[in-house]
């Protein structure tokens, strides 16, 4: 710098941080220069800012779950790898099933004997109903029969070898008839056997049918694979994990709250959330959960956050949420106005038609400007360049 006031960047390493105390404490002993009337002028005034503070956590999805086998048996193939995209439904591993179909086999084999034997003794009942039918036809002719003889015989008309005969025939019709009553009968339990039999095969076959379907593990919903927990030879389980799926539909973020800030939350809220690997603009979220209950240690809550869909959200992304307090008057005054000078800062304030080089104290940015913590006051009027002439 080849201003004169800046003679005091010579001094000795001692007497500089009292000049520059001086200087901050004494804004009037300034720089001064005259005014451009080119120069554009702002005048500060308080303005209203959001009043948030930050809490941290991390992005979560809301539904995560691990897939295992309901089966004993080795890993046959497993066709998705981490981070990759699955639709309900799809194959993720596939577990060796040969005995299960060499089971599925003998029961259809089973089946199809007990559904032929069913339709043999269908046919022999219908036969043996047939023979009783015409059975209890040669009954009736010789009941008819042995009463007509019966009659005659009590008035001596008929002999009595006439009168045996159409008593023999009369037992002979009853004999056929009961014989016919008792087979019909049993070919009926027999088929209740079979029918036994062939429910026993159909229930075996819809098991083996079950297992040969969990020897295929899908994709309960569409999600991302983000962990694979077996290759294939492994041998799969009963409760053994072979992959994590996440529901990509429900991302969220969970952030650490004191309790301080319980107050100003609750379901339905809406907080911006900055994820740092994302860029600096924030995503809108919208409360959905406040867990109720608290770590006693911490004095912390965690609360849920759903937020929108995006295909560049991952599980366990450091993100910082806003809690809404309020709003807070501030002085704001566009970056381009504040001059730095090493690690100082300052601003040309306009005094009458001169303007004084003032150093200030810096705090958080908003959209191009920069809060003043000190060094200037509401109602001065300062430069938008960082030099005027």
């Amino acid at each position: 710098m080849n201003h004169p006031m800046f003679w005091s960047l010579s001094l000795s390493r001692f007497a500089r941080p009292l000049l520059l105390a001086a200087l901050f404490l004494a804004p009037s002993l300034l720089l001064a220069q005259a005014a451009d009337p080119g120069t554009g002028w702002l005048t500060v005034t308080p303005t209203s800012i959001p009043l948030t503070e930050e809490v941290v956590g991390t992005i979560q999805p809301t539904t995560v779950t691990t897939l295992s086998s309901k089966i004993l048996g080795n890993v046959v193939e497993v066709l998705r790898r981490e981070g990759e995209i699955v639709a309900a439904g799809d194959l993720l591993v596939r577990i060796d099933a040969k005995e299960i179909g060499n089971d599925l086999q003998g029961a259809q084999a089973s089946l199809a004997e007990a559904q032929a034997a069913i339709a043999e003794v269908r046919s022999q009942i219908t036969t043996a109903q047939s023979a009783k039918e015409a059975a209890e036809s040669e009954l009736h002719l010789a009941e008819v029969s042995y009463a007509r003889i019966k009659d005659l015989f009590d008035k001596k008309s008929v002999t009595r070898q006439e009168y045996d005969q159409a008593a023999n025939r009369l037992n002979q019709a009853r004999s056929q008839v009961a014989q016919a009553t008792s087979q019909i009968a049993s070919l009926q339990a027999r088929l209740a056997q079979i029918a036994a039999r062939n429910e026993q095969a159909r229930a075996g076959i819809s098991k083996v049918s079950t297992l040969k379907d969990l020897a295929e593990v899908r994709a309960p919903f569409a999600g991302r694979v983000v962990a694979r927990r077996v290759e294939p030879g492994a041998l799969a389980a009963p409760g053994v994990p072979l992959m994590v799926l996440e529901d990509l539909g429900r991302i969220r973020f969970e952030a650490i709250v004191p309790e301080r800030l319980l107050g100003f939350l609750h379901e339905g809220a809406t907080m911006p959330v900055r994820i740092d690997a994302l860029g600096p603009n924030p995503v809108s979220g919208r409360v959905v959960e406040i867990v109720p209950a608290g770590d006693p240690l911490s004095l912390t809550f965690t609360v849920r956050v759903a937020l929108d869909d995006d295909p560049r959200l991952r599980t366990g992304l450091y993100a910082r949420g806003f809690v809404a307090k309020g709003e807070e008057q501030v002085l704001l005054v566009p970056e381009r106005a504040v001059e730095r000078r090493g690690q100082l800062e300052g601003v040309w304030v306009r005094s009458g038609d001169r303007s004084i080089f003032r150093l200030v104290k810096t705090g958080r940015r908003h959209a191009g400007q920069v809060e003043i913590l000190a060094g200037l006051t509401a109602g001065e009027t300062i430069a938008l360049t960082s030099a005027p002439r």
